[in-house]
C-alpha cells in the first residue's frame, strides 16, 4: 500500500522514516510518498495538513485521510465535497494534549498571579505588591472539553482552581466522568457568569462561528480573562478588542485567529493586555503522530474501524 504525505511544513524524511519505522514494527508494507514532490503519484492512503485542492481531487483511490492536528475544519468540508465516503481520521492526543496542558497552566498562572498588572507597573516605573484573589473565586471554565481540553482541564484542576466546562450537549463523554461540573451550550450564558477565566477550546463549526460575541463576552465576570487555543474564528475579534479596550474584560492569551497568520496591522498585536503567540499552543510531533498513523492503518487492515473518524454531520 502507499501512503501519501502532504505537509510542506516539515521535512518529508521525518515522516518517511518515522511512519516506516512504525510500519515495520507492526508488520505492514507501506511506501511513503512525497506528495508535495510528486503530486501524480496515486495512493491509498494520506495524511495532510491543508493540501492543495487539486492534488487531493487527483487522488482517486483514497481509503481514508488522516488530518495533522487536532482540528478538522480545514480539510473536512474540502474532503466531503471532493472525495464524499473517505473517511477522515484525526490525531487524538499525539503529544499535544501536555503541550496544550502547559499553555493553558501557564495562561490561568498567569492571569491569577496579575503579571499583566505587573507589566503595566514595569512599564510607569511603578513598585506596587497587589494583593490576590482566594484561588477558590478564581474559577477556569473550559469551553470544549475534547481531547486537549480534558488534558488542560485536569492540569488546572491539579493546581487546586475550580474547574467547570461547557460542551455541546453538556454531557460526559463516554468512558470520562469529570470530577466538575458540566454544562451544555443552550446553558452558555450561566456557564459564563461563573467564569473568571475563559479557556476556548472549541472546533470550528457553523454552531460555534462567532459564538463568542459581545452579548456572551458580556456574561463574563467584569474583570474576567480569556485564553483562545481552539479555533480563532469562534470569537468575534472586533468585540473582544472592545471588551478589552474598554477594561470589562482584564486580559487575553490568543494562538488562534480568525485570519493567520495575524496581520500585521491587526490592533490585537499592540494592545498592552493582549499576548499573541503563532499557533504553537500544541503542535504536531512527528514521532508520536507517525506511530498513531501507523495503528490507525493496521486496524483498517484488519477491518476494524480506528479511533479518531470525523463525523462529518457535526464537523469533530
Amino acid at each position: 500500500m502507499k501512503l501519501a504525505v502532504w505537509d510542506p511544513g516539515e521535512p518529508f524524511r521525518r515522516w518517511r522514516d518515522a511512519l516506516v519505522q512504525h510500519a515495520l514494527e507492526l508488520g505492514l508494507a507501506v511506501e511513503v510518498v512525497d506528495a508535495v514532490a510528486d503530486p501524480d503519484a496515486q495512493s491509498d492512503f494520506a495524511l495532510v495538513w491543508k493540501p492543495q485542492r487539486d492534488w487531493l481531487q487527483g487522488q482517486l483511490g483514497l481509503r481514508a485521510v488522516f488530518n495533522l492536528g487536532a482540528g478538522v475544519d480545514a480539510i473536512a468540508p474540502l474532503l466531503q465535497q471532493l472525495h464524499p465516503g473517505v473517511p477522515l481520521i484525526r490525531l487524538e492526543d499525539a503529544g499535544m494534549g501536555r503541550q496544550m496542558a502547559d499553555y493553558v497552566a501557564e495562561g490561568v498562572l498567569h492571569a491569577y498571579r496579575r503579571m499583566a498588572d505587573y507589566a503595566e507597573s514595569q512599564a510607569q516605573q511603578r513598585w506596587e505588591p497587589l494583593p490576590l484573589a482566594p484561588r477558590s473565586s478564581f474559577t477556569v471554565g473550559f469551553l470544549g472539553l475534547g481531547q486537549m481540553g480534558l488534558a488542560a482541564a485536569r492540569r488546572v484542576a491539579a493546581m487546586d482552581f475550580p474547574v467547570l466546562a461547557c460542551t455541546r450537549t453538556g454531557q460526559a463523554r463516554h468512558g470520562i466522568d469529570p470530577a466538575w461540573p458540566l454544562f451544555g451550550l443552550d446553558r452558555l450564558d450561566e456557564f459564563l457568569a461563573q467564569t473568571r477565566v475563559l479557556v476556548v477550546l472549541l472546533p470550528l463549526t457553523d454552531d460555534t462561528r462567532g459564538l463568542l460575541d459581545y452579548a456572551a463576552l458580556s456574561q463574563l465576570p467584569a474583570g474576567a480573562h480569556l485564553i483562545n487555543a481552539g479555533r480563532g474564528a469562534v470569537i468575534d475579534q472586533a468585540d473582544l478588542l472592545e471588551l478589552l479596550q474598554s477594561g470589562r474584560l482584564a486580559s487575553a492569551l490568543l494562538d488562534v485567529f480568525a485570519a493567520e497568520p495575524l496581520p500585521p496591522d491587526d490592533p490585537l498585536w499592540r494592545h498592552p493586555r493582549v499576548r499573541v503567540t503563532p499557533h504553537v499552543a500544541a503542535q504536531t510531533l512527528v514521532g508520536p503522530s507517525a506511530a498513531q498513523v501507523m495503528r490507525k492503518i493496521a486496524a483498517i487492515e484488519r477491518g476494524d474501524i480506528p479511533g479518531g473518524v470525523v463525523d462529518m454531520r457535526l464537523g469533530y
